[in-house]
């Protein structure tokens, strides 16, 4: 049984990115290290930059193809982070939904093995033997935690001797 409490996930279950299809990259391992990062103030400094269309940007000699450039990268960065917020919320809500359902998966290995264990017990001990890669697979947790306190209890006993 899970420790928290669950709910029907209610978002987005397509993200589609398609319309950033012409801007995306995919840079390799350690190839975004040195990248320039917005900083606080930008919402700022746009504001000034839109300002300065009205005649600023001529008289210092800048395009002003350049604020239109950050104007419609700053679109764009939006759009990205949106998606990619959406993608995050997906991507959480899969990874829990695989644990929940592995979670429940090993719940109803752990009723067969179970009910054969009681079979073999109380009714036929024969029935093991059609069920042996079960009990082998059910039993993993358990016999990893006597090899472990075995091994631990040895290491007690040469720490004392």
């Amino acid at each position: 049984m899970s420790a928290g409490t669950k709910a029907s996930y209610t978002g987005p279950l397509v993200v589609d990115a398609t319309a950033l299809k012409d801007d995306l990259v995919d840079f390799a391992p350690g190839a975004q290290v040195g990248l320039k990062h917005e900083k606080p103030g930008f919402d700022e400094v746009l504001g000034e930059l839109q300002q300065a269309k009205n005649g600023s940007l001529a008289a210092a000699g800048i395009a002003v193809d350049v604020v239109l450039r950050i104007e419609a990268r700053t679109t764009t960065l939006e759009e990205i982070r949106t998606k990619k917020e959406a993608a995050r919320k997906l991507y959480e809500v899969l990874a829990e939904t695989e644990a929940d359902f592995e979670n429940a998966r090993e719940g109803d290995i752990a009723v067969i093995a179970r009910a054969v264990q009681a079979a073999v017990q109380h009714l036929d001990a024969g029935t093991a033997a059609h069920f042996e890669t079960t009990l082998k697979y059910y039993s993993q947790i358990a016999d990893k935690g006597v090899a472990t306190r075995r091994k631990n209890a040895k290491e007690g006993e040469a720490d004392k001797g």
